[in-house]
Parts: structure tokens; C-alpha cells; sequence
């Protein structure tokens, strides 16, 4: 299965396949599903499966909130040091996006320098423009 490593336990890639679910499991992924449309063989991972549809245009506010939670819940279980796969359809913009986001907040860095890391890990990344820009503006929230 081809997947990209972000370092903090961060993963994406394009949609599982039925066939990677056993993997999945058998490594304690948990898999956060971007795209609008739910794989139906991720529901067999039970709680380690996540859907969080978004869709792959302008950021509105409430879209905002969902990319957030998101990475919340992506940040939550890579503190852990337990590994996260997020994806969508390709995995080059919304996993891409929540990906960045959390890589910020887990490596304490802004998200100008998180952009450049995803990009250089899969250079096609956030080619939404809309997404590129907010990570570039991203501050992660201060270290307790």
C-alpha cells in the first residue's frame, strides 16, 4: 500500500482498498476519511475509523470548523504516538490540509514551514489554492 509519512505518526494516501483493512488494523491505524462519500469497508475498523466529509473547494466558516476537528482528532491520537492515515480521494488536498494543520501543531512550528514540509514529502500537495493559503497563515495554539 502506498502511503506518505509526514513524521508525528502522520500518514496519508489516496482511499484505502478493502484489501488494506486488515493492515490498517493490524498496525492501530486510525483512519480519519476526508472524502464525501464514506468507504463502507473502513466501518470495520469499528471506533478506528473516523468520517469527517469535506469538500474540496472555498474554506467557509463551517468548513473551517470541520477541518479542525479533524485535526483535532488526528493531533489526539498522534500525541499518543499511535499512528494516524488520513485520506481522501487522492490524498493531495484534504488530507493534505488536515495533515499540515497537525504536523504544525505536534512539531510547534507555523504553518508556512508546515506547507513546505508536505509539499516536500508529495510535491503534488494542496493544490487548492484556498488550502495552501490557509496552512501557509496557521499558528499553532501555544504549548501548555
Amino acid at each position: 500500500m502506498k502511503i506518505y509519512y509526514y513524521g508525528h505518526s502522520l500518514y496519508t494516501r489516496g482511499k484505502p482498498l478493502p484489501a488494506h483493512v486488515e493492515w490498517l488494523r493490524r498496525h492501530g491505524f486510525l483512519v480519519v476519511s476526508l472524502s464525501p462519500a464514506y468507504p463502507e469497508h473502513l466501518r470495520e475498523l469499528g471506533e478506528k475509523s473516523i468520517h469527517i466529509p469535506l469538500p474540496d473547494g472555498l474554506l467557509t466558516r463551517e468548513v473551517i470548523d470541520e477541518v479542525m476537528r479533524a485535526k483535532g482528532c488526528v493531533v489526539g491520537y498522534a500525541k499518543q504516538r499511535k499512528p494516524v492515515l488520513t485520506h481522501c480521494n487522492a490524498g493531495r488536498n484534504r488530507a493534505a490540509l488536515v495533515t499540515g494543520l497537525a504536523y504544525a501543531d505536534l512539531a510547534e512550528m507555523p504553518g508556512s514551514v508546515a506547507l513546505k514540509h508536505v509539499r516536500t514529502i508529495r510535491p503534488n500537495s494542496l493544490a487548492n489554492e484556498h488550502f495552501a493559503a490557509f496552512l501557509e497563515r496557521y499558528r499553532p495554539p501555544p504549548s501548555p
